[in-house]
Order: C-alpha cells, then sequence, then structure tokens
C-alpha cells in the first residue's frame, strides 16, 4: 500500500488558501500574511471550541470531511446561543504522523461546508504536528445585543430550539457498533456526524429571550449553568419534554438500554438551544419544556412530583461521557 504523502507546512497553506478563499464583507485580509483582518462593527462574540481525537472523537465513528463539519458547527452553536452571526474563524489543527494532504484536505472540506452554510469565512489559523488529532477553531461572531446565560427570571417560560436526544442515540449506535439500518438509526447518526449550530433560532431570540444556552452537555445539565447564573430554579416538565422529542428517538432508546427523556437530558451533543422568556415573547417554532421560578438549581417535574436533576456531563472534572475516551 502506498504511503501517504507528508503535510510539507508551505503546500498545506496554499492548498488551504484556495480552500476557504471567501467574499465577505468583514473579511478586509484573510489567509496569507501574519494575521487575518477584519472590519468590525458593533459588538463582536468570540468563542474557542476543541475536538481531540479519543476524548471527544475516534475516527472510525466520522470521515474526515464529517469531523471537520461537526467541529466548525460546535464553535459555531456557541455563537448562536448569544444571537449572534457568524462572521469569522480561525482553525488550528494538530496532526499525527502518517496524517497525509489528502487527508488535510478532505477534513478542511468539511469545515468549509460548514462556514459556508453559516455564511462565515475561516481565515487562517495554525497547522502543527502531535500525538493526535484535534482540531480547535476560534469563531467570532457579531451581535446588537449579547444573549448571556444569566437573566432568566421567575415567570419565564422555558423554550427548546432544535432537536434533543438523537445525536447522544446515534453516539452509542456507533460505540455499540451496532449495524441497525432503519430509518430512525439513519436520522441519530446523521444527528452525530452532521449537526447543525441553530443560527436562525438564536437570531429569532434576540430580544425576545431574557437568557439562553446551548445544549452541547446535556440538557439537565446545561440549564444548571442558567439556573445559576441567573439565581433561579428551572422546572422541566417531562411531559412536555417527551412531547417535544422526536418519534425517530422514541423507537431507537429501547435498543439502546436508555429512555428517550435520558438521552435527551443526558446524553450530550445536540447543539439546540434552550431559553429562557416571557410567554407573550416567544418566538415562532420554540416549544414550551417547562418554566423559571424561585430558588435554585433544575429540577424535573413528573406527573406532580418534582425531584433534582442530576448532574450533567464535565469537561474537567474528571468525567467522560460513556465510551468516550476510552
Amino acid at each position: 500500500m502506498a504511503r501517504a504523502r507528508e503535510v510539507s507546512e508551505f503546500a498545506a497553506i496554499a492548498r488551504l488558501a484556495a480552500l476557504f478563499r471567501g467574499q465577505s464583507p468583514h473579511v478586509v485580509l484573510g489567509i496569507g500574511d501574519d494575521a487575518a483582518v477584519l472590519r468590525a462593527a458593533g459588538r463582536l462574540v468570540w468563542t474557542v471550541d476543541t475536538a481531540v481525537e479519543h476524548v471527544h472523537f475516534e475516527r472510525a465513528w466520522l470521515t474526515l470531511a464529517e469531523l471537520g463539519w461537526r467541529s466548525f458547527q460546535a464553535a459555531a452553536s456557541d455563537v448562536s446561543a448569544m444571537a449572534g452571526a457568524p462572521v469569522a474563524a480561525l482553525s488550528s489543527v494538530i496532526f499525527p504522523a502518517g496524517f497525509g494532504a489528502s487527508e488535510l484536505s478532505a477534513l478542511a472540506r468539511g469545515q468549509r461546508a460548514a462556514a459556508r452554510t453559516l455564511g462565515c469565512q475561516i481565515v487562517g489559523g495554525n497547522l502543527a504536528r502531535g500525538g493526535e488529532l484535534s482540531i480547535t477553531t476560534t469563531l467570532v461572531g457579531r451581535v446588537k445585543r449579547p444573549l448571556l446565560r444569566a437573566g432568566a427570571q421567575p415567570g419565564d417560560e422555558l423554550w427548546l430550539c432544535g432537536e434533543l436526544g438523537l445525536a447522544a442515540a446515534g453516539l452509542r449506535l456507533l460505540q455499540r457498533g451496532s449495524r441497525l439500518q432503519n430509518a430512525a438509526a439513519r436520522r441519530a447518526l446523521r444527528a452525530f456526524r452532521r449537526p447543525r449550530a441553530q443560527l436562525h433560532a438564536g437570531l429569532a431570540l434576540a430580544g425576545r429571550a431574557h437568557a439562553a444556552i446551548d445544549i452541547s452537555d446535556g440538557l439537565a445539565g446545561d440549564a444548571a449553568h442558567i439556573a445559576q447564573a441567573s439565581a433561579v430554579r428551572l422546572l422541566i416538565d417531562l411531559a412536555a419534554l417527551e412531547a417535544a422529542l422526536s418519534p425517530a428517538l422514541r423507537r431507537l432508546a429501547p435498543h439502546l438500554g436508555a429512555s428517550a427523556l435520558e438521552l435527551a437530558l443526558y446524553g450530550g451533543e445536540d447543539y439546540a438551544l434552550l431559553a429562557a422568556g416571557p410567554k407573550r415573547a416567544r418566538p415562532p417554532g420554540a416549544r414550551v419544556i417547562g418554566s423559571v421560578g424561585n430558588g435554585r438549581g433544575v429540577w424535573l417535574a413528573d406527573a406532580g412530583k418534582l425531584r433534582r436533576a442530576r448532574p450533567g456531563f464535565e469537561h474537567s472534572g474528571g468525567r467522560k461521557r460513556p465510551g468516550v475516551g476510552v
């Protein structure tokens, strides 16, 4: 078998510059100099997100194009949660020995496809060798007034924008090496491999919601961030949440050793949005799954009984998603 052609730094930069070339009114200078130059007006929001092999993904589960897409959408989701519109991004890739030029191009094509769907231009980054594949995306967006985690008020509704649980179901199918080929399984695998930042939903929350967050670590865990930042109690109505879940998730859950509600509450990787706001301002398409009240923490309402939600996934607390980072 022929060896993959090793990545040459200067050749790679030229190749990436051609792939990422764009025409954005916000970009004065893109790839090709020591730094990019942006034209800024108003407020900017910045975020950074890293995907590390054997921690956040396994290459056996994704094509490189899917990995490029997924890593970019994950960063864009943070901007969407603040009611921002992505403008430009930097990408830093650490690649292991044997990672060839064609593989780098495949990864970059996935990033480019994701960036184009969001109206965003990749304007630079960095390449380095290391022990494992790692992709870091830094993304800047424009916003009139940033939507924060703090600000939820007693009396607010809890709104869900996007789907929950399907990405976690797709991950479990991959972890188990499942050969399910039905429509529900295909939807779940696509939800994990090709997530979409809720850009339009995030923009629709501007001027309507009091607080918001993107759901990447499970609904229960991310809801806790709003509860803490806003010093309120969030009450999730399990009946309303279950009604908001897709039929595909309900069909798959019994095959995965979990309930649809468990996957929605604790699964993660969804990149949906959770927001709190007054009933009169609810945006079209948002589903009510609970309420905000006085108190602390996240609580679950189940047939009139209340119980406290258990914690969600923690990136640096020594816990890993089941089966991830093995």
